[in-house]
């Protein structure tokens, strides 16, 4: 008869100390049995994003061919000056100012977010306009500050330099598609076939993870005496970065008024941009999807909800990015305001900008930290080890 799994002695023992610590009200060890859990779904993201199955070109190789040379092609804009890669280039794919330069000399609105790993996210740009990011790559394509194009320059385009490719994956010419939307629609299913290989994944950081959860079986002199012992421990405790920042793609895909300084119109970030996606053609369940009743379309029905009851969570709230990769993708916030990782811990320590420098309340766990400067080293260190591997 196969032997049952037994918890090691040092789990056992830590599950005592961690009672007796409790009762005491002496501060628990770390980790604690909760804190293992999220510790062991901390790390090593899968080698390629989740299946889009409202993209059926998503992995095509020959969509994503055709897609890289659509990312660098300037004449797809309306000026033709201005192609994605433009602002999504260099080792963070995205720009190192606060804001990117599009067609005219005008200036992106917000800061433009990394392409690295971005078909991991569940929401695309800062406020959520877009659920899929096939759709995302139509915002930039079509907005008059950035790329500033119509379906009827892209169609063109497309029938003077790729209508065989284009033919080859669609099945008709891009005159044969009639429909505008429909050309911009498939523009941004190729422009997803060649992101979703973007990806930075393998990190130090989740081969210290790995080590430290190693160590946790052994002993907690052992766990005490571990390098990453400290950021892991701030991260999770003094820090409140785990309620946010969790899982393998350290983001929970909620969105958070976190205090950033914005009086802009547009500061009230995802209260005002979620009718307009859920009234959006290319959603998730809009008629260029490949898959309108999927779960990423059904679960667009909790947006309806959320917007009817939830307006003081949502106001000023923006997406909680991913934080691997960051030490390639400053500046940061969605303004674009602060310059290194330093300012970032700093900005959480003293717990956002006052009441009156941005739209809506903070959410509840942005409080001043008080971090001593051995805590704010261990946590930019943490997330200087977040850098992955080019695949």
């Amino acid at each position: 008869m196969k032997k049952a799994n037994r918890p090691s002695p040092h789990l056992l023992a830590l599950a005592l100390v961690s009672l007796l610590t409790g009762a005491c009200g002496s501060e628990e060890i770390f980790p604690s049995f909760d804190e293992l859990a999220l510790l062991q779904e901390l790390h090593t993201l899968t080698k390629r994003p989740p299946v889009d199955s409202t993209n059926r070109f998503a992995d095509d190789s020959r969509a994503a061919e055709l897609g890289l040379a659509l990312f660098n092609d300037k004449k797809l804009s309306g000026c033709g000056t201005v192609a994605c890669a433009s602002c999504h280039g260099g080792d963070g794919k995205t720009v190192d100012t606060a804001f990117a330069e599009g067609c005219d000399g005008h200036l992106t609105a917000r800061n433009p977010p990394t392409t690295l790993n971005a078909d991991y996210n569940r929401w695309f740009m800062w406020d959520g306009r877009a659920d899929r990011l096939w759709n995302q790559a139509i915002l930039p394509l079509t907005n008059p500050y950035e790329m500033n194009s119509n379906a009827d320059i892209v169609r063109a385009r497309l029938t003077e330099a790729y209508a065989t490719s284009y033919q080859d994956i669609f099945g008709k010419t891009p005159e044969e598609t009639v429909d505008g939307n429909e050309v911009l629609a498939n523009v941004g299913k190729l422009m997803q076939a060649y992101e979703r290989k973007i990806n930075r994944t393998n990190a130090p950081f989740d081969e210290d993870v790995r080590r430290f959860i190693a160590a946790v079986d052994v002993s907690q002199a052992q766990v005490e005496a571990d390098p990453a012992f400290l950021g892991l421990k701030t991260y999770f405790r003094k820090g409140q970065c785990i309620v946010c920042h969790k899982g393998a793609t350290m983001s929970d895909n909620l969105f958070h008024n976190i205090g950033v300084k914005d009086t802009t119109p547009s500061a009230a970030g995802q209260y005002v941009a979620m009718q307009p996606m859920l009234d959006w053609p290319f959603n998730a369940a809009g008629r260029y999807s490949d898959n309108r009743t999927g779960l990423d379309a059904t679960r667009l029905s909790a947006v309806h909800l959320d917007l009817q009851n939830k307006r003081a969570e949502m106001e000023g709230a923006y997406k909680t990015p991913t934080l691997r990769n960051i030490a390639l993708t400053g500046p940061y916030m969605h303004t674009g305001e602060l310059v290194s990782l330093g300012d970032v811990v700093d900005f959480y320590d003293k717990g956002g900008e006052p009441a009156g420098a941005f739209t809506g309340v903070k959410t509840s766990t942005i409080v001043e930290l008080k971090l001593t400067t051995a805590e704010r080293q261990s946590l930019i260190h943490l997330l200087e080890s977040m850098t992955g591997t080019q695949q």
